[in-house]
């Protein structure tokens, strides 16, 4: 027989609150439970908290910053003291770092049950001498349940025996979908519109994007494309743009709150990372009609087949990736709104957070 959650409080520990997928999920989970009645309260360990206020103001947020490691053991009594104050049924810990204080969490209080999420495909290098997944292996008696965003990360855990095969599931991140029903604007557009979203870091390969549009370029096709995002490559990719002559059909735009909004303005979505689980900007752009152009990594693959929405090619082919975004370029209004309106559809069937959420209770649940 299922124990059921009886106090309905649960306890969210994440890195942080930054722009980030995870932290977007959270964020919508959170909300999606306040609904269903439970009573939700949140610990972040770092300073990083640019959607602090998407927060829910019923939801208590204690703030801990783990930047400083000297710190650390004082922080893991601060946490436990909040646990003890709190008296949550369940906690649950989204990414590596929170994901191991729960553990401790778990530890000291065994009666409450804690659940992992992974958010990513981790690499090997080493935290003080370690793989992330030996970490877990070594620690995940202390874990009730471990879920993964991607199925391509959940079998990794799980062949690196680093979680509880029985005690382990794909469940993907969700979105209210009905949210990205916004005016459409894009028929004013008079030259193709192309939009991009994501931190400006190595692995989302904003550098080959670049030169695939220098490719669009050399065939005379007329586009810009706008990238959103902020990120340690910045500078880096300003100056790609320049060296390339691309300043008119290149903008690095910054950050937004108001991404349904903004997504309304384009008419396609391009994804050039190198790595990725199951990106939520992904099921965002889909949610907002927009065909997509992707590299075939973790799961868009497998979502933009079963929604036919787009096209894929291989990671860190920039001339692929420009005859990918020049084929959807060749398509007229209504083929193009048949591709968006078929991603619509497939996330609205598949990661709608009203239904994801039921998910998420019982294994709270169980």
């Amino acid at each position: 027989m299922k124990r059921a959650v009886t106090n309905k409080k649960i306890f969210f520990i994440i890195n942080g609150l930054g722009y980030g997928g995870a932290e977007t999920h959270l964020l919508r989970l959170c909300v999606a439970l306040l609904q269903k009645g439970f009573n939700i309260s949140l610990i972040t360990l770092t300073n990083n908290l640019s959607l602090e206020n998407k927060l829910d103001s019923r939801i208590k947020h204690y703030k801990i910053n783990l930047n400083n490691k000297f710190k650390l053991i004082n922080n893991l009594r601060t946490i436990l003291k909040l646990v003890k104050l709190e008296q949550p049924t369940v906690v649950h810990a989204h990414l590596f770092q929170a994901n191991i204080i729960s553990r401790f969490v778990k530890y000291f209080n065994p009666k409450v049950r804690v659940v992992n999420t992974t958010h990513c495909v981790y690499n090997d290098e080493s935290i003080l001498g370690l793989s992330p997944y030996v970490i877990y292996k070594f620690s995940k008696r202390w874990v009730n349940f471990h879920t993964a965003v991607s199925k391509e990360s959940l079998e990794l855990l799980r062949k690196r025996k680093s979680i509880n095969h029985k005690r382990s599931l794909f469940l993907p991140n969700g979105l209210f979908v009905d949210e990205y029903k916004c005016e459409n604007s894009r028929s004013n557009n008079s030259i193709f519109k192309w939009i991009s979203i994501g931190r400006l870091i190595p692995v989302k390969n904003y550098k080959s994007l670049i030169v695939a549009c220098k490719n669009l370029l050399s065939k005379s096709h007329k586009f810009q494309l706008h990238i959103v995002g902020e990120g340690s490559e910045k500078n880096t990719l300003e100056e790609l743009i320049n060296n390339h002559k691309l300043e008119k059909q290149i903008k690095l735009v910054g950050t937004t709150d108001n991404v349904p909004k903004l997504l309304a303005k384009y008419d396609a979505f391009v994804i050039s990372s190198d790595s990725e689980g199951l990106p939520m900007v992904l099921l965002e752009a889909m949610s907002s009609s927009l065909p997509v152009v992707s590299t075939n990594v973790g799961e868009i693959g497998a979502i933009l087949k079963a929604s036919k929405g787009g096209l894929m090619v291989t990671p860190k082919d920039a001339n692929a990736l420009s005859e990918a975004m020049s084929e959807i370029m060749k398509l007229n209004v209504y083929e193009l709104k048949e591709l968006g309106e078929n991603n619509f559809k497939y996330v609205k069937d598949n990661f709608d957070m009203n239904t994801i959420v039921n998910n998420w209770i019982e294994i709270y649940n169980n």
